[in-house]
């Protein structure tokens, strides 16, 4: 290129706003100042294949061409009839011999294609048309099989006028608790890579190791406190509860938790007679998902144990807890939950 033509192509580099329009214009002017290559992540080949498009078509040659990709898949028309499906319909009604009543993308796909012969070469596509039509993305939930829905439907009748009471008064911490163990095992999640470069090994060990853990969640401020035990029992528990009272010397405690037996071991119980100032509400059975205790369990393993080999399971308890402890949550029990949390 001409030194014209380098100083005309700088001009027109400052003016692109586009991220991978200015990345093409850089790797031309790369390409052609000598420079290094590896700052605009092409190749010299495609370098040379922009820096010809450049010198036919000018800047135009640097635009997104994908941009409008699904209008050359489908016409207005039809992606405002794609839209209104997705908003007012389920699978099952618009596919043949589909039952599903929940949209995916393979889904999307085939009604795309039953109805107008066409088909989309990315998924990105379909992920576009799904925001379109304010749909989120969400994995499904759990059921228990032992879980009693009438029941379920019952205690959260009964219990939210207590919590309605409880949450506005002044002296009253409302904790939410459960149990957890941390093991040596990793816990593994699908990760990217760079093509030809593959995951490492991250757990060798075959000897499990275990840390048990109590968890309290303060469902009005959000502050979280987790402590560390060999095993959970009724005599552990006890214990645990006059920390927890160290931590509230004078306010009434209300403790909401499971069925597990050292909740309602005689030590537990003997302890709440004798402390005068703590009430216990426990979940119905087989209601994991009610408690936002098993919210903050999962955050602290995503930090400390995801795609992680653990060598030091101490070490890594360590850390476990002082995650937790030092943040706080705003996951809500029946529509109540902290109004102002700094994570």
């Amino acid at each position: 290129m001409k030194p014209k033509q380098i100083t005309l192509l700088t001009a027109e580099l400052k003016q692109l706003k586009e991220g991978a329009a200015a990345r093409r214009a850089m790797a031309v002017l790369l390409l052609v100042t000598h420079g290094d290559m590896r700052l605009s992540t092409y190749t010299i080949d495609h370098a040379k294949r922009l820096k010809a498009q450049y010198l036919k078509h000018g800047i135009t040659a640097f635009a997104d061409k994908r941009k409008s990709n699904r209008d050359r898949v489908l016409t207005k028309a039809e992606r405002d009839t794609v839209i209104t499906v997705l908003r007012t319909q389920q699978p099952k009604d618009v596919i043949v011999a589909c039952s599903s009543e929940y949209w995916s993308t393979p889904l999307l796909g085939q009604y795309i294609t039953e109805q107008f012969g066409k088909q989309y070469k990315s998924r990105t596509s379909y992920y576009l048309l799904f925001r379109e039509a304010k749909l989120s993305f969400h994995l499904p939930g759990k059921a228990y099989e032992k879980s009693d829905p009438g029941r379920r439907a019952q205690w959260i009748a009964e219990t939210r006028p207590k919590l309605a009471q409880y949450w506005d008064e002044s002296e009253t911490v409302i904790l939410c608790e459960d149990e957890m163990v941390l093991t040596n095992a990793t816990t593994t999640q699908k990760i990217w890579l760079p093509r030809g470069e593959y995951p490492p090994v991250l757990e060798i060990n075959t000897t499990k190791k275990r840390q048990s853990f109590y968890g309290w969640l303060d469902l009005k401020t959000g502050a979280q406190h987790t402590f560390t035990a060999d095993w959970q029992n009724m005599h552990i528990t006890a214990e645990i509860l006059t920390k927890v009272r160290a931590i509230y010397p004078a306010q009434k405690l209300v403790i909401v938790w499971d069925n597990a037996g050292w909740h309602r071991g005689s030590k537990v119980t003997d302890w709440i007679k004798a402390d005068g100032n703590t009430e216990t509400i426990h979940f119905p059975p087989y209601t994991p998902d009610l408690n936002p205790q098993e919210h903050v369990w999962k955050a602290g393993r995503a930090y400390v144990t995801h795609n992680r080999h653990i060598t030091d399971l101490r070490k890594t308890a360590e850390q476990f807890r002082a995650y937790l402890t030092t943040r706080t949550f705003a996951y809500a029990l029946l529509g109540f939950r902290a109004k102002t949390v700094a994570s």
